[in-house]
């Protein structure tokens, strides 16, 4: 056979087999869409039920785990379904007064549900590789989730109820601060259903406990008294032993113990606890900088009679929305009468004219203190020594340096209440004893900015 006839046939050949697979990819194609199932109804129209809740998801085939992605979206589609209903006659209401927490409230409802739900079934998918598209149907009954959620109410209305019969206990016993804890236990149990109308039976009553919880607890509330003898009481600062306010707590005119507060002024906290006699003495301590007056604002402290999870959002929200009782006490400080001696040298020699003594009393003159003529009549004595020192010489110039310190202690204690001894300054002039002048002179124009001020914080 020539070379020309075996060219004829392998051309042949290959025409023939292009035209047998171009046949066959043309069938694939035509098989492909005969293959392709035509979209459910499902797919079409969301089916309406009365006997399912019903969730349709969708996810493009182009995202990475797009059956998980359909079928989340399923379940939010689903869960949307289910409405969180809010009574207006509920325990919500009462507590809600400004509707601050009613939608935050509902978003955490649907998170415990979404968390919770049970037996709930896929019934169809369906992909669409035209439309790069997938879609699956889920569905749950409504009939098993009722019976889902009313065996969930009865275990809560279970706990509730024995948290109710100890509250009702303790406060028939006289124990206040327990009767709060277990009221607020009682509420908290039946938290997942605070927008609605829950019911109890109790030894034949028919009680919505937290509502009737939440209601004995402001009853307690409003009837709990701190008291102090003064709504406005006058101190003196510059005491050497820390000044107290005392307190009393009742419930109905009987002193409570162990009842915890909190005081609280300028940005000083602290928490006491009531004694047997329903007593507390609130300590002043680090009164330095206040001004002559402010408030003293003590206040019973709920979180440490209710308890539960401080990161509990229903918790925080519970604690408040009660009035909670307080009282507030005005306190004035007053300013001591003062006295002072000096004993200003000038290289060891008394100096005729006091200068930093009698610059010093006009700085706290000009502060509201007053200054006695005598000792005796004195709250608080200050007392001023001050002296310099011969330097160096340079240049016919001679310099000195003075140093001084000055106390302050109560007349009545003779504790010392302030020492400062301030930095050497420096004085030249022609002769060492003009220097030491010349250094009481630079002394006195800071003994306002210098001493005057710190020791007004502490009187």
């Amino acid at each position: 056979m020539s070379s020309a006839h075996k060219h004829l046939i392998l051309m042949l050949f290959l025409s023939l087999w292009a035209c047998t697979a171009q046949s066959q990819k043309r069938k694939n194609k035509q098989n492909t869409k005969i293959e392709t199932k035509p979209k459910p109804e499902w797919v079409i129209a969301k089916p309406i039920s009365s006997q399912y809740y019903i969730g349709i998801g969708y996810s493009s085939t182009r995202l990475p785990n797009y059956q998980q992605s359909a079928k989340n979206n399923a379940f939010e589609d689903l869960l949307s379904e289910i409405k969180v209903n809010i009574s207006s006659t509920s325990v919500l209401y009462q507590m809600d007064k400004k509707n601050s927490f009613r939608d935050e409230y509902e978003s955490v409802i649907k998170s415990t549900v979404r968390n919770e739900i049970e037996d709930y079934e896929l019934v169809d998918t369906y992909e669409n590789p035209q439309e790069a598209g997938y879609w699956v149907y889920y569905r749950l009954s409504k009939s098993k989730y009722a019976e889902q959620k009313r065996r969930k109410q009865q275990n809560a209305l279970s706990v509730a109820t024995d948290f109710f019969q100890k509250a009702e206990e303790s406060e028939k016993t006289g124990q206040t601060a327990t009767a709060i804890d277990f009221y607020a236990k009682t509420i908290l149990a039946l938290k997942d259903y605070w927008g609605e109308n829950l019911q109890a039976d109790l030894q034949g009553r028919s009680l919505m406990l937290s509502n009737e919880s939440y209601t004995r607890i402001q009853q307690i509330l409003d009837n709990i008294l701190i008291e102090t003898p003064s709504a406005t009481i006058q101190l003196k600062k510059q005491t050497t032993q820390t000044p107290s306010v005392s307190f009393k707590i009742t419930y109905k005119n009987t002193p409570q113990r162990s009842m915890p507060v909190l005081a609280q002024y300028a940005k000083q906290k602290q928490s006491y606890n009531s004694t047997e006699k329903g007593e507390i003495s609130v300590l002043l301590e680090k009164l330095e900088g206040l001004r002559n007056s402010f408030r003293l604002d003590v206040s019973l402290e709920l979180a440490k009679i209710i308890s539960g999870n401080s990161e509990d959002k229903f918790y925080k929200f519970l604690l408040e929305s009660f009035r909670s009782p307080s009282q507030s006490v005005t306190i004035h400080l007053a300013k001591p009468t003062l006295f002072i001696r000096s004993e200003e040298k000038n290289l060891g020699n008394l100096q005729k004219t006091a200068l930093l003594a009698n610059q010093l009393k006009n700085a706290l003159t000009k502060r509201g203190y007053v200054f006695v003529s005598s000792a005796e009549k004195a709250e608080v004595i200050l007392e001023l020594e001050a002296d310099t020192r011969q330097g160096t010489e340079n240049g016919g110039i001679y310099f000195s340096f003075l140093s001084m310190n000055l106390r302050a202690f109560d007349n009545l204690t003779k504790e010392e209440i302030y020492n400062q001894t301030l930095p050497e300054i420096k004085g030249g002039h022609t002769s060492f004893d003009r220097a030491g002048i010349d250094a009481y002179q630079k002394a006195s124009k800071s003994i306002d900015s210098e001493i005057a001020s710190k020791l007004a914080e502490v009187l």
